[in-house]
């Protein structure tokens, strides 16, 4: 079973993003949405590359801009809300973290 994890808060902030790097499986996905893109210069964000390699991440490009977040793109994956609803369809199920 293939699950989407959609991360909204800021492991800066609260431990949501801890939580969901201990859940994730090697075939799920991982979109960064809202105060979640800013995982992507914590250092769970590392531990969950090099615990899954093949986890697909994305993030909401316009909301990574909106924080001034530049993400690499060999880190995640931009996209736009329209897409989002998209994968939802991809995958088996969907858990938001917040």
């Amino acid at each position: 079973m293939t699950i989407l994890h959609i991360q909204r808060t800021s492991a800066f902030y609260k431990n949501d993003f801890a939580q969901c790097v201990a859940t994730v499986q090697s075939n799920d996905a991982l979109v960064l949405i809202d105060d979640g893109c800013y995982n992507v210069t914590h250092s769970l964000f590392n531990t969950l590359k090099s615990l899954h390699a093949d986890v697909k991440v994305f993030h909401i490009q316009e909301h990574a801009q909106a924080r001034a977040i530049k993400i690499i793109n060999s880190q995640s994956q931009p996209i736009a809300m329209a897409q989002l609803v998209e994968l939802t369809f991809e995958y088996d199920s969907t858990i938001t973290w917040q």
